[in-house]
């Protein structure tokens, strides 16, 4: 790699860190193409990008773009650019992504999570994978529509009872007139 395309490669990285909500490091060493294709696949029809580069431009654009953070979180960072890395990156949902390498990492074994930057600060693999088991943005936004939309429901419930319990009685009444006369 020339040095034009490392500067290009990492003001590309800076980019991506400095807009996400999430980045998740992972190792994918003894993957096949085919495998590592098939997640990023997954991960751009969800609506978020997987990233291979060499860890020296990783480190360079994560201290770049996040110049602000603490240093130590940053240092763990970059303790896990190590071997073989990519970071798939999300800008606004930040437990789409999280879900599909859990499960991805549970489908192939050599994929293995290494830790995100996530909120400002390092987040180790197994938080990545607690992440992966909240609810995911639409699935929330969907309950709370639910829990919102509950009380005006029950409401129109309550106040059309008396109507039809009304027209009840009249059908009754209505029917033992029929049969009287």
């Amino acid at each position: 790699m020339e040095r034009a395309e490392k500067q290009a490669e990492v003001e590309l990285l800076t980019e991506r860190f400095s807009k996400a909500e999430i980045a998740i490091c992972a190792d994918y060493r003894g993957l096949t193409v085919l495998q590592v294709t098939k997640l990023r696949k997954q991960l751009f029809n969800a609506g978020f990008s997987a990233r291979v580069s060499k860890n020296t431009l990783f480190r360079l654009a994560a201290n770049k773009a996040l110049e602000g953070a603490p240093s130590d979180q940053l240092e763990k960072l970059s303790g896990n650019l190590v071997g073989p890395s990519m970071v798939i990156f999300s800008d606004s949902d930040p437990v789409g992504p999280a879900k599909i390498a859990a499960e991805f990492s549970k489908e192939n074994e050599k994929f293995q999570i290494k830790g995100a930057w996530f909120e400002g600060k390092f987040v180790d693999a197994s938080g990545v994978k607690a992440l992966s088991t909240m609810p995911s943005k639409e699935e929330t936004l969907s309950k709370l529509l639910a829990l919102l939309n509950t009380p005006a429901t029950q409401l129109l419930r309550v106040m059309k009872a008396p109507g039809e319990q009304f027209a009840r009685l009249l059908g009754a009444y209505k029917d033992k007139l029929e049969k009287g006369s």
